[in-house]
């Protein structure tokens, strides 16, 4: 009878905790709006997650940092559930999720041409990464800034090409965002070109004071991605205040790799977090 009493008291516990973590994903916001980009010439699809808490008073002292993801009509669908569950046991804060929609145009998606930084002939499209940092730091940004109450804490997340862009736009707009979280990146783009473009550039970002996490999947991909190479160019050229992390999963797919990588990277950004 003993063991049957201490059964129903943690299955009580489990329910209450699961209720109290549905309930406050029931309270989460889900804003869906557009922007006219004067940059790339285009209106730009973005979607806003408000956390449990969100204050609409701009002039209220609770302020959220802001994870900007990329891929957002996809990838926020693995980045809010996740942020979601940690926050509400307050493993990290609760942020704004910004998710930035892929622009289709006559049923191309022109994802290639803002997230890679150089043109190959291998993907006709590439090469806009410049200007989509461009419009990210001049209009995205300044425009959540003044809609929503935001502390000026931004981290960016990026899956594959966008992992690339992540790093690529650390090195290109240093300090943009405060923490840079790349999701298997594909480095083996263009002969490795932003691998050698951190090479390049890090010894010379001494100003540069962000997190950068990296994930790979462990064996042969974490060396074909590129992700090896860009771990051995950081161990050497890492300015003292560029704080980074690379891993290497075990047993996940360039698609399941996306689940560990959010909570670990936020984790990673968030180290000592207490409510």
């Amino acid at each position: 009878m003993k063991n049957h009493n201490k059964l129903l008291f943690f299955i009580a516990i489990a329910f209450l905790c699961v209720s109290n973590t549905v309930k406050a994903q029931q309270n989460n916001t889900v804003i869906q709006d557009s922007l006219f980009s004067k940059t790339l010439n285009e209106y730009r699809n973005y979607r806003v997650v408000l956390p449990a808490d969100y204050s609409y008073d701009l002039n209220s002292d609770k302020k959220h940092d802001v994870i900007y993801v990329l891929d957002g009509e996809t990838v926020v669908n693995v980045v809010s559930p996740t942020h979601r569950i940690a926050s509400d046991w307050q493993a990290i804060p609760r942020c704004i999720i910004v998710g930035i929609d892929n622009k289709f145009v006559d049923g191309v998606v022109m994802r290639d041409r803002d997230l890679l930084p150089t043109h190959d002939k291998r993907s006709p499209l590439s090469g806009g990464a410049d200007n989509y940092i461009k419009f990210i730091k001049e209009e995205l940004m300044p425009h959540i800034n003044k809609t929503y109450a935001t502390s000026k804490y931004n981290t960016l997340f990026g899956h594959s090409h966008g992992g690339t862009f992540a790093i690529y736009s650390m090195l290109k707009a240093p300090n943009l965002f405060s923490a840079y979280i790349a999701a298997d990146p594909s480095l083996w783009w263009d002969g490795k070109y932003v691998i050698k473009l951190a090479k390049e550039t890090l010894p010379n970002l001494l100003d540069l004071d962000v997190k950068l996490f990296i994930s790979g999947r462990e064996g042969m991909p974490y060396r074909g991605m590129g992700i090896e190479a860009v771990g051995d160019v950081l161990k050497e050229n890492s300015p003292n205040n560029l704080y980074w992390k690379s891993v290497a999963y075990k047993n996940e797919t360039h698609i399941t790799i996306l689940l560990k990588t959010v909570y670990d990277g936020v984790k990673f950004v968030y180290p000592n977090f207490k409510e």
